[in-house]
């Protein structure tokens, strides 16, 4: 007796063999936690936008607590700044924020011993939670600064190869 396997795209159910197949990795989406991985045929997919770069923005409407995550492209972001340059838009709202401190890393037991406030996470460091998608821009821009900071602490340096590093800060 022999033993067949045969293997179909998970969009459309057209059969192919192992080697056509590419792999669609759903990271974000609304109505489910991710990463969910699809076996497609690139033919399925069709042509991705290469170079497209997004904006991760929240709205928060006037008396809300909470706000309305969206993505934008670039373009479109951009676009919003209908009386100027987005560009200038940005550096004088950069130029009016308090500098930012780096976060510090949760301490248990009688507090922080820096008089830092409780529960900040230093970016790059392990901590329990998810890697919001700002940790992970801010840990590809600062790569070298990350793997500094974690061989001071002791803790094991980034391995860009290995996959589930890739997947969590997208290097």
């Amino acid at each position: 007796m022999a033993v067949k396997q045969v293997r179909v795209s998970d969009l459309s159910g057209r059969q192919a063999t192992e080697e056509q197949f590419a792999k669609l990795i759903v990271h974000e989406h609304p109505q489910y936690q991710g990463p969910i991985t699809l076996d497609v045929l690139p033919e399925e997919i069709g042509e991705l936008p290469e170079s497209d770069q997004y904006v991760s923005i929240e709205v928060i409407q006037p008396g809300e607590r909470s706000g309305q995550r969206a993505l934008l492209s670039v373009d479109r972001f951009n676009q919003l700044a209908s009386g100027g340059d987005m560009h200038s838009v940005l550096m004088n709202a950069v130029a009016e924020q308090p500098p930012q401190r780096m976060q510090q890393p949760r301490r248990r037991g009688r507090g922080a011993r820096d008089g830092q406030g409780k529960g900040k996470v230093e970016w790059g460091l392990p901590h329990r939670g998810r890697i919001s998608p700002e940790e992970a821009a801010w840990v590809r821009e600062h790569l070298d600064a990350v793997q500094k900071l974690r061989s001071e602490r002791g803790v094991p340096l980034l391995d860009p190869a290995d996959p589930k590093t890739k997947e969590r800060y997208g290097l």
